[in-house]
């Protein structure tokens, strides 16, 4: 099927041009020492000679982390602000090269060009960056709709209308894969959109909304197919990372470093199913294009 075969596309363009992903990755390394450190530097300093740290190291301890926050919260609240801060940094650094990883899978270039790459980032970044502001409104209307529905089906989570509390339960399980479809058709739009908006370097941002809408509808079928079977990549990767990590006991702190390592190889892989969805979706484009001109 066309969908298995942009599929297909989309790793092997990946894998041609792994330099962009390994400089995601760098990224949200080195940005995530810039969170990580101070917090060492808390504990360290706080609780670093206690023997309760031995014991959050083999996993969740809710009664640890409530006395620390009773304690030292106050320590926290600068962290809070600073890893804020990356958050941010970290987007506006990821839309900053989404065009030209978009650019590059176009373009298909016989290696990795920094010109194309880093030029493109750069033209398409104030419109990459709009169209990202519309989405996120989009986005949240959709998240409001579904979590108002929940709360209402659910007598508005109230504890003395409920029957029981398996109510919520059973309420959660038909609206969040319900929210998950619909949000999936929209973060699907929004992907197309980009595609198109740097395929036909449009200056703004509607011209590339309704073609991107219309191609869309045209081919469903195979457009929400292809991008449902992205998200099932990525469920897989998050239930083996799952899978993988209860498998680790951490009964000192000799786990940490493998469990780490584990860590960082499935960092890089979902980094990589974000750039193997766009090329996929460019794959597709390209092959309906090509479909529809000789039929």
């Amino acid at each position: 099927m066309i969908l298995f075969k942009a599929l297909l596309q989309g790793i092997k363009q990946t894998w041609k041009y792994k330099p962009m992903v390994f400089f995601l990755y760098l990224l949200t390394f080195l940005l995530a020492i810039f969170v990580a450190y101070p917090l060492k530097t808390l504990l360290e300093s706080t609780v670093g000679h206690s023997m309760m740290i031995s014991d959050l190291v083999k996993g969740f301890d809710y009664t640890f982390l409530n006395d620390f926050k009773n304690v030292h919260g106050d320590g926290f609240l600068p962290i809070i602000d600073q890893s804020i801060t990356v958050l941010v940094l970290y987007l506006l650094l990821f839309i900053f090269v989404t065009g030209g990883i978009i650019a590059t899978f176009i373009q298909q270039a016989p290696k990795y060009n920094r010109s194309i790459f880093w030029g493109q980032s750069a033209e398409f970044f104030w419109r990459t960056l709009r169209l990202t502001v519309y989405f996120l409104l989009i986005h949240s209307f959709v998240f409001v709709v579904f979590a108002f529905i929940f709360y209402t089906s659910s007598n508005g989570l109230s504890p003395f209308t409920l029957e029981n509390e398996g109510t919520i339960a059973f309420n959660f399980k038909f609206v969040a894969p319900a929210y998950v479809l619909v949000a999936a058709f929209f973060f699907m739009w929004q992907d197309y959109t980009k595609v198109f908006l740097v395929r036909e370097n449009k200056t703004w941002i509607f011209q590339s909304l309704w073609p991107a809408f219309k191609f869309i509808i045209k081919n469903f079928r195979k457009t929400y197919g292809l991008y449902l079977l992205n998200l099932a990549l990525w469920f897989l990767i998050i239930f083996i990372n799952y899978s993988v990590s209860t498998l680790i006991e951490f009964k000192s702190s000799a786990a940490i470093l493998p469990s780490f390592l584990i860590s960082q190889v499935f960092v890089l892989f979902r980094l990589s199913l974000k750039l193997i969805n766009i090329s996929s979706i460019n794959a597709l484009y390209e092959a309906q294009k090509i479909q529809d001109a000789n039929s």
